[in-house]
């Protein structure tokens, strides 16, 4: 039986108008829904703080060996470095790290020598990194140093560099720096570092400017958010990380853990004595423990 043309223009419009209260249902339905839920931000991506507050890059004391000759001293706002003119780089550099440190300035982009340095000394340039297999590894990481874009730069200054295999600096040596991070902005703790290298594995391009490290390491001094020296009182009060890491290939899967050592390792290997300012006490029981 076929319909007349009126009845089948009645049914078409009933699906059409069907059709649009069904359409205009699911879109108030989807306005209605709860919001998708996003990856939490880091604190570094949406909090930089009213001021970088830094308290003394050598608050534990001025790491000396017994050649003071080789330890040319650079006292910046961002850290404090000795620096060896005859290595093409840092004895040690020391720095404080706090979440105040952390904020949106962007990465700098140039790597620069120090200007103050005296003139008798030559001065390391990015260029002799070019091509010599070797990153330009910082000791005080870029992002440590992201409250302005001044502060970062200091960071860049080729004084805060050591040539490191990239499987280091990017695989258990970074991997330390992000545990950092989170100490700070997430753990709320006050940090002092000091890191530098060991050994001699040549120099850059066989050019004789900058020594190659066999070791870097590190020593890290941790403590709750704003104390220093004068709250290290016991063995309780802090507590110490040190990691001696080999500047060699293969190892960018590896957890920064798999080389804590000893403070009293790192000294015997570097000559010098560092967190002198500590109670003996303290200071004997931290240099002789690995970190937990």
């Amino acid at each position: 039986m076929h319909s007349s043309p009126r009845v089948a223009s009645s049914r078409k419009y009933g699906r059409i108008a069907a059709a649009i209260a069904l359409a205009l249902l699911a879109a108030c339905s989807q306005d209605q829904a709860p919001p998708t839920a996003t990856a939490p931000q880091s604190p570094a991506s949406n909090t930089t703080y009213p001021s970088a507050i830094y308290h003394s890059h050598v608050e534990f004391g001025t790491p000396a060996d017994g050649n003071a000759s080789d330890d040319y001293i650079l006292s910046k706002r961002t850290y404090t470095v000795s620096y060896n003119c005859a290595k093409g780089g840092p004895n040690w550099v020391s720095w404080n790290l706090n979440k105040t440190h952390y904020g949106d300035a962007a990465r700098s982009t140039t790597f620069t020598s120090d200007a103050s340095l005296p003139s008798t000394c030559y001065h390391v340039v990015t260029s002799d990194y070019t091509n010599s297999g070797y990153s330009r590894g910082h000791m005080v990481r870029s992002e440590e140093r992201t409250w302005s874009a001044s502060d970062n730069q200091t960071t860049f200054l080729m004084t805060n560099i050591l040539p490191q295999y990239q499987d280091l600096n990017g695989g258990p040596w970074y991997k330390l720096e992000q545990y950092l991070q989170d100490q700070a902005q997430v753990q709320n703790k006050e940090m002092y570092v000091i890191s530098g290298g060991i050994g001699n594995r040549g120099t850059l391009s066989a050019l004789g400017k900058v020594v190659i490290p066999t070791y870097t390491w590190k020593i890290v001094v941790i403590m709750p958010y704003g104390q220093g020296l004068a709250q290290a009182t016991s063995t309780s009060s802090i507590q110490v990380i040190a990691v001696k890491m080999p500047n060699v290939t293969g190892i960018s899967t590896q957890p920064w853990t798999a080389y804590k050592t000893t403070v009293d390792d790192i000294e015997a290997s570097t000559g010098y004595n560092f967190l002198d300012k500590l109670p003996d006490s303290v200071e004997t029981y931290w240099e002789s423990h690995v970190y937990p």
